[in-house]
């Protein structure tokens, strides 16, 4: 009886050790454990759009459709487990599954299922395998999870590296599903040059860059809303990437990005180290500037 009791303790510890191990893993956003598996899925994520593109190319696909097909079911195997570790491991399941992110993990792996039968009321989803590019929507939500991280730090230089980040980030994201969009809509036109989506790619870099060479262009309704989105994001990502340069700057001339950190509205009641950088200097506004200032940072005149 004992045995049989030591037995059944044993193997409750060792179902808890997992349990709190899974949800380490997948929901404890500042373990070790979960910033591994993040590096890891967004590898294979990079890797799924890397495919997924390339196999819309006629000659690649031919080439190489067996090895493609491999790849392929091995990423949806992945992601698949993920997808049900992440049911398993959610505080609230029943959020996870009817949220956003849960129904794009589910998305990204159920057209790949739908290939396995004939079913009829299956052959629809085999038309919707673009929405295998909702899995890199969850970019955004691993560089949510790099913002929390850099944000606890201090240094200076970690906002220059968060917001370069999310730049990146949206930046590849308007870019991939814009182009992916674009090849859907206008690929099946006759004499269309977006043949492919690389080939698409090119188009969403100009348009978005403001470029606009003109060398290609929707001609279909579907495409020409693409088109019209795609522009309203070039000019949201322009706004952002001002804003990093901006920040750049300031950390430059100023040693911060905060103009609001310099200002010194009583000097006896600030800090020491406030106090020891109005020492340092004076603008002809009658601000205190830190010894290495060139610019001041609240009139704009140089400090000589």
């Amino acid at each position: 009886m004992s045995t049989s009791l030591t037995t059944n303790t044993a193997a409750g510890n060792w179902f808890q050790r997992i349990d709190a191990g899974l949800k380490a893993t997948f929901q404890d956003h500042h373990s070790l454990a979960f910033q591994r598996v993040s590096r890891f899925l967004t590898t294979l994520i990079f890797a799924s759009v890397f495919f997924t593109v390339m196999d819309t190319v006629v000659s690649f696909r031919e080439q190489y459709h067996f090895y493609l097909d491999i790849v392929e079911w091995t990423l949806v195997g992945i992601f698949t487990v993920e997808y049900v570790l992440n049911i398993y491991t959610a505080p609230d399941r029943k959020a996870y599954v009817l949220g956003i992110w849960g129904v794009i993990d589910l998305m990204s792996v159920l057209p790949s299922y739908a290939n396995l039968g004939n079913f009829a009321a299956l052959k629809v989803l085999r038309q919707l395998r673009i929405l295998r590019f909702m899995r890199i929507l969850r970019i955004l939500k691993l560089a949510r999870g790099v913002t929390e991280d850099l944000g606890q730090t201090a240094h200076a230089d970690a906002n220059v590296r968060m917001n370069l980040t999310i730049y990146g980030v949206s930046l590849f994201t308007v870019i991939m599903i814009s182009s992916t969009l674009m090849y859907f809509a206008e690929g099946q036109n006759e004499g269309t040059l977006f043949t492919s989506i690389p080939q698409a790619m090119w188009w969403s870099v100009t348009t978005i860059t403001t470029v606009g060479y003109g060398d290609m262009y929707p001609v279909t309704v579907g495409g020409r809303l693409v088109a019209a989105v795609t522009m309203f994001a070039g000019l949201c990502l322009f706004a952002v990437l001002f804003n990093v340069v901006g920040k750049v700057l300031m950390k430059a001339l100023f040693g911060h990005d905060d103009l609001e950190s310099t200002k010194i509205e009583d000097p006896a009641a600030a800090p020491a180290s406030v106090a020891r950088a109005a020492k340092a200097g004076s603008c002809a506004c009658g601000r205190g500037l830190e010894a290495d200032w060139r610019l001041c940072p609240h009139c704009g005149l140089l400090v000589t």
